[in-house]
This record gives C-alpha cells, sequence and structure tokens, in this order.
C-alpha cells in the first residue's frame, strides 16, 4: 500500500505509518502529561500529530524537547473523558498514547480534537 499520502480519516486511530509503509505497532497505553514527562526522562521519543484530514506528522526526534515543551503539553487532555475545548490554548486538545513497536524510541501519538 502506498502510504506516501495517506491521509487521518478518523481518531482514534488504528494504526500508525510512514511515508515509505505502516508500522507494525499497536497502541498500548494512553498517556497523561506526567506519563510522557516520565518517558521523556528516560528517553527521546518520537512525537506524531493525527489531524482528521492530514497526514501524520512526524516530530523529529531532535526536536522532541522544544516540541513538547511548546506546542504539546499546554495541550495534552489528560482526563480523555472530559475535554473542554475552551479550556486549552487556541481551542484545541491532544490525546496522548503510547505505542509498542519495534523502533528504538518510543512512539507516542497526539490525536488532536478542535
Amino acid at each position: 500500500m502506498n502510504t506516501a499520502n495517506k491521509i487521518v480519516a478518523s481518531i482514534p486511530l488504528e494504526n500508525i505509518w510512514t511515508d515509505e509503509s505502516e508500522l507494525p505497532a499497536k497502541r498500548i497505553a494512553y498517556l497523561t502529561s506526567e506519563d510522557i514527562v516520565q518517558l521523556l526522562k528516560k528517553s527521546i521519543v518520537h512525537f506524531i500529530v493525527a489531524d482528521v484530514g492530514h497526514k501524520l506528522q512526524w516530530i523529529d526526534k531532535s526536536q522532541c524537547f522544544n516540541f513538547w515543551k511548546q506546542e504539546a503539553k499546554p495541550h495534552i487532555a489528560d482526563d480523555v473523558a472530559k475535554i473542554d475545548l475552551a479550556t486549552y490554548v487556541d481551542n484545541y486538545a491532544y490525546v496522548a498514547s503510547q505505542w509498542a513497536t519495534q523502533g528504538e524510541a518510543p512512539i507516542i501519538t497526539l490525536e488532536k480534537f478542535h
């Protein structure tokens, strides 16, 4: 399957992919802000932003800490059962989850709600 032009059709994601192929990955847990901080203390992570109607946005590993501080942290929905977009900067929030894969760095998807 050609995934170079694949867009996010719905959230929650059922799988994740790169421009080259689908990844053999599985969601293992939803994460809070504190969970992400603990993962970042251990290693660099891959962040992926999933926004319906757009391609998956892979954040370069070298930018993971800056991306976390400047973009992701203020938008993480810690209580996914109750997301009030009016309480978030610019009225959007991310639901974060970790995916298991054979890769070297943990993968955290940020599914965007707006």
